[in-house]
């Protein structure tokens, strides 16, 4: 037990040790974020599926200040199955609260989710047939990764959890050949995420 608090206590030592460099990332000018993140829906859909969702983004934006900024971004969500594939795109706004290397940031978004496909297999389909609104937020830590040049780091590594909520205006549902009414979806994703700043 002893042994286990001393390798917690070295640790956190080591993380403030290395918090403590005075290592900024860049500010007042253009960023860049790009990533992966993993999502699946904590809410029972309107048809009873299950959407799980790997979702590569991309987000370029302008540091408002040191730390603040608003961007412009795009998201691919891959449905494992297919039938719940879209493509969102959003504004947000990211806040950053040190100016130190290690930071705990926020961001938070809304835009609209278009439709990409459909799926199922022999009995039932889902198909999107009119996207909607998309919103969330996140939470998480990022580092800056040091260059030898000074303290101004142009490259950083995040980590978030987040929620999403998409609401989809018309989905189908076909079983076993018959089509259902086309009714409103509401998706309430929890993510789990990593990407590179620059």
């Amino acid at each position: 037990m002893k042994r286990i608090i001393l390798l917690l206590a070295a640790i956190v030592g080591f993380v403030t040790v290395q918090a403590q460099q005075h290592v900024e990332f860049k500010w007042h000018r253009m960023y860049g974020l790009a990533g992966y993140d993993f999502s699946t829906n904590i809410n029972k859909l309107t048809y009873e599926d299950k959407a799980t969702f790997n979702d590569f983004y991309a987000i370029c934006g302008w540091q408002v200040r040191k730390e603040s900024g608003i961007g412009l971004g795009v998201e691919y969500k891959l449905d494992m199955t297919g039938g719940y594939s879209q493509l969102p795109v959003f504004v947000e706004v990211r806040s950053h609260y040190l100016r130190s290397q290690i930071t705990p940031f926020t961001s938070i978004y809304a835009g609209y989710s278009f439709p990409l496909g459909m799926t199922g297999g022999t009995d039932k389909v889902t198909h999107i047939l009119k996207g909607g609104a998309t919103w969330g937020v996140n939470v998480g830590a990022r580092y800056a990764i040091p260059n030898n040049f000074g303290k101004l780091s142009k490259y950083g590594i995040s980590v978030f959890v987040g929620y999403q909520g998409i609401f989809m205006d018309k989905v189908e549902l076909i079983e076993e050949g018959m089509i259902n009414n086309a009714l409103r979806v509401l998706m309430q994703n929890v993510k789990f995420g990593v990407g590179f700043n620059f």
